[in-house]
């Protein structure tokens, strides 16, 4: 029989695992899609939703295994029997597999105690409520925060500029504080985008500051690390990561899953786990997309037939910045040093927020909203 290769989960990082393996594919291998989600939320797009931007589109995954050809199983993982390679799941008889590429994700919890958290769609309807009893008649101070621990801040600052150019369009006098560990505004992307960066938020009107965290936020009061209170009237943050901590699997402190430079689960054979559930600590759906490239390009190699080398993961960051007006892209190459820019022109093509190599012309395909 044709191998088997299970892919495990329901987001961007599976998808484009899928997309790969199948585009490298040279001998006959059999897929199938374990994911007790039904769709594929593509959740980058959903922070513009509080102030009226379109929902966050949803891809049906019983129609994307049919348009692939593959294999759906709409299940939940439960564990890895690795003596016999068996996935055992919530509802279901054991899938054997030969190989198995994880890509489960990770749960978000409470970062800064007392705060309004925001981690995606089902967190849209919060912030919009929140924003909308704003009184107009007196000013707001709105923080918006990174608690420790938090490495992917981006989502912050879309959250502030948006929320400026909300109460601009309202008529609202508000002043916006954003709070951050960082060094530098989104300094991760290297000196040249995180100064572009930082001119927008001047621009905007948003005080940064940087090199601290919040620890709560309690009657009114949002307690800075050795700054002490900040009196503020809404405090929004970013929370912190919990991995899935797959059963029958090691896993590091928080439920993580230690990968080495291809995707492989350390001390494990023929499984691979790529995006937030790994222990890497810059958790993006773009870098999620290269490490499932790297991934499925070894299980092609292993199990399909494929000669193209597989080279190790090697990051290049890339980030759509939404702002409210006109969004700015932002990347950072590999290199010593690294190439930073940042632009209002497209830096890559299709211009989706995820800038997957398979995913993103494939959601075209389907019909995803570019990012205007």
């Amino acid at each position: 029989m044709d191998p088997h290769v299970v892919i495990a989960g329901g987001g961007i990082g599976a998808l484009e695992g899928l997309l790969a393996l199948q585009k490298l594919a040279v001998d006959p291998v059999r897929v199938s899609v374990l994911t007790a989600a039904r769709h594929l939320t593509y959740r980058a797009l959903s922070v513009a939703e509080p102030f009226g931007g379109d929902p966050a589109p949803r891809y049906d995954w019983q129609f994307i295994a049919r348009d692939r050809g593959v294999g759906w199983i709409p299940d939940m993982l439960e564990a890895v029997r690795l003596d016999d390679r068996k996935l055992i799941t919530r509802d279901g008889p054991p899938v054997h597999y030969d190989a198995l590429l994880l890509a489960l994700g990770a749960q978000p919890r409470v970062a800064v105690p007392g705060a309004l958290t925001f981690s995606g769609p089902r967190d849209v309807a919060a912030v919009r409520d929140a924003l909308e009893a704003l009184d107009r008649g007196r000013r707001h101070v709105i923080a918006f925060v990174a608690g420790a621990g938090v490495a992917w801040t981006l989502p912050l600052y879309e959250l502030a500029l948006m929320t400026a150019e909300y109460g601009r369009r309202e008529g609202l006098d508000l002043r916006i504080e954003l709070v951050t560990r960082e060094a530098d505004p989104l300094d991760l992307f290297g000196a040249q985008a995180s100064a572009a960066v930082a001119e927008r938020l001047t621009a905007a009107g948003v005080h940064l500051r940087a090199g601290t965290f919040a620890q709560e936020y309690d009657d009114g009061r949002l307690w800075l690390e050795l700054e002490g209170p900040l009196d503020v009237d809404l405090a929004v943050a970013l929370p912190l990561l919990e991995g899935p901590a797959v059963g029958g699997l090691l896993v590091s402190e928080g439920g993580f899953i230690p990968v080495d430079p291809y995707g492989r689960v350390r001390g494990v054979e023929r499984v691979w786990a790529v995006g937030d559930m790994t222990t890497r600590p810059i958790k993006h759906g773009g870098l999620a997309t290269q490490q499932a490239d790297v991934a499925a390009a070894d299980i092609a190699a292993r199990f399909a037939g494929s000669s193209t080398p597989v080279r190790p993961y090697r990051p290049q960051l890339r980030g759509l910045l939404l702002t409210g007006a006109d969004p700015v892209f932002l990347e950072r190459r590999p290199g010593a040093p690294s190439r930073s820019e940042a632009s209002s022109q497209f830096l890559w093509w299709p211009a989706h927020k995820v800038a997957g190599r398979h995913l993103a012309p494939y959601l075209a395909r389907l019909g995803a909203a570019l990012v205007p």
